[in-house]
């Protein structure tokens, strides 16, 4: 099992590469991207994906085994209460592994980082094809002495973090454990996956791309999609057509693409990947 996720991961990997386009590449004779975490990750989009994904797949002291036993702690305890598994999707483990590496390198401890960015925004910069309802996160710093029992428990004295843990709606999970300086940083992603893009959106967005979404609720259909804003909030583009024109970002650092869903006279918006206006 462990061997084949660690495929998928990797495989993930490069698909983020692939849908960042040359964002995500060097051109022919520059240099690679670098990981330089004492300054924190870059701010603009395209590069914050890929030096963070540089800084994953460059790491050694990120502890999957710990990982994994969390994960498998977790799900006992899910079990234990007559609620279904979560899923480990491996985009959700590069927002926490990323997260985790940033806190262990400028030692904090905290759900936002030193730059603002939350685990939202974590989620929709690294899952390319995810639609979100709810999302939320765990952030425990424990001694790295401990096993994995004993480090399940200590974030299970938080009451909020429990909440996570147990909530029924979550479906999928993303978890990252960094050892530094006799310490584990402990990040764990969680998301209710609603459905997902048939294709991979770019981080570096260019021209006009169709849409189309498969949604786990089949009662649900897609009414409208839009593309906000991520600093202002301004609607950039919204449209009834299942297609994005992504010249409306009009130099906007980064907007969210966002999808209107309709069911049983209600309407609810699903948060898709972010993408790069510049």
């Amino acid at each position: 099992m462990l061997q084949k996720y660690d495929k998928i991961k990797s495989s993930l990997l490069l698909a983020v590469a692939a849908a960042g386009g040359a964002a995500l590449s060097a051109p022919a004779g520059a240099s690679e991207v670098n990981c330089a975490l004492q300054d924190g990750y870059a701010d603009q989009l395209a590069a914050y994906v890929a030096e963070a994904s540089t800084c994953i797949s460059g790491a050694q002291n990120i502890s999957t085994d710990v990982a994994d036993a969390l994960l498998t702690e977790l799900n006992a305890d899910r079990a234990r209460a007559g609620l279904a598994p979560l899923n480990r999707r491996a985009s959700l483990d590069m927002a926490a592994q990323a997260h985790a590496l940033d806190m262990s390198v400028r030692i904090y401890a905290d759900h936002v980082d030193l730059e603002g960015r939350d685990h939202l925004h974590r989620i929709r910069a690294f899952d390319r094809t995810m639609l979100v309802g709810a999302s939320g996160s765990n952030v425990t710093v424990t001694r790295s002495a401990d096993d994995a029992n004993s480090v399940h428990a200590t974030i299970k004295r938080d009451e909020l973090n429990t909440s996570n843990m147990m909530r029924d709606s979550f479906t999928d999970v993303g978890i990252g454990v960094v050892e530094e300086a006799g310490q584990y940083y402990v990040v764990q992603v969680f998301a209710a996956a609603e459905g997902d893009f048939f294709e991979a959106i770019p981080v570096s967005a260019k021209g006009t791309q169709p849409l189309k979404a498969s949604l786990v609720d089949r009662d649900r259909q897609v009414i409208a999609w839009g593309l906000v804003d991520s600093a202002s909030g301004e609607m950039l583009a919204r449209s009834t057509m299942p297609r994005v024109r992504f010249a409306n970002l009009r130099g906007a650092e980064s907007a969210a693409l966002d999808v209107v869903v309709s069911a049983r006279n209600d309407t609810y918006v699903l948060k898709g990947p972010l993408v790069s206006g510049r």
